[in-house]
């Protein structure tokens, strides 16, 4: 019979790579399943937007394009809204090389309104639209996200508005930002209609309501 004998400080090493893989094992775990779970159920109990909320858009170092997108749950601009597309409404805005100049390209998934800058009527977006940072200046564009429509009009519908506003960054360079500000869900947002995945019904006309 032969009698093995372990060094102590061999036994000692043993046991701390066991318990480094254990740490290790637990932290992949956390990483790859946990944690995007916890983030996930925040995400889905998160309220829904108010009206007057907004995102800045701003660009970072050498960056020359950016992608923004406004949907239901899984866009940047999440409206959390019955009916609204993922991807409704997609802003791909691309800087000028050397000046603080903008163009934005405008795409829809959805049924989409617009109203270009200076102009004060909606109209149906067709195709791809644009609009340049300069014409921002002093005036907005506003987007109308249709949830449901009828006889050719939105009867629900989430409003939006962009901005764009010169700053002053941390080392003294002027520099432009863009402002996606929700102005109106209409009719109104029915806060006791909220599914399992974090999504709400438009709330009802008064004439409908009425009638009922």
């Amino acid at each position: 019979m032969i009698l093995l004998i372990i060094p102590t400080y061999l036994n000692i090493a043993v046991s701390v790579i066991g318990f480094l893989a254990l740490c290790g094992l637990v932290l992949i775990l956390y990483g790859l399943v946990i944690r995007p779970a916890v983030a996930i159920h925040a995400d889905r109990e998160a309220p829904p937007p108010a009206e007057g909320s907004s995102q800045e858009i701003i660009f970072d170092g050498a960056m020359r394009t950016l992608r923004f997108s406004i949907g239901q749950i899984d866009s940047d601009f999440k409206t959390r809204m019955n009916e609204i597309k993922e991807d409704h409404l997609v802003l791909k805005f691309m800087k000028d090389r050397d000046l603080e100049d903008y163009e934005i390209q405008l795409s829809s998934g959805g049924y989409v309104l617009l109203r270009l800058p200076h102009s004060k009527a909606m109209e149906k977006m067709q195709g791809a639209e644009k609009i340049t940072s300069a014409e921002l200046i002093g005036d907005t564009a506003g987007f109308r996200l249709a949830a449901n429509v009828r006889d050719g009009r939105a009867s629900q519908y989430v409003e939006f508005e962009l901005a764009a506003k010169y700053f002053i960054n941390k080392v003294g360079e002027e520099r432009m930002k863009f402002v996606v500000t929700l102005k109106k869900i209409f009719p109104s947002l029915d806060k006791n209609s909220r599914s399992k995945k974090g999504i709400y019904m438009f709330g009802r006309l008064k004439s409908q309501q009425a009638e009922e």
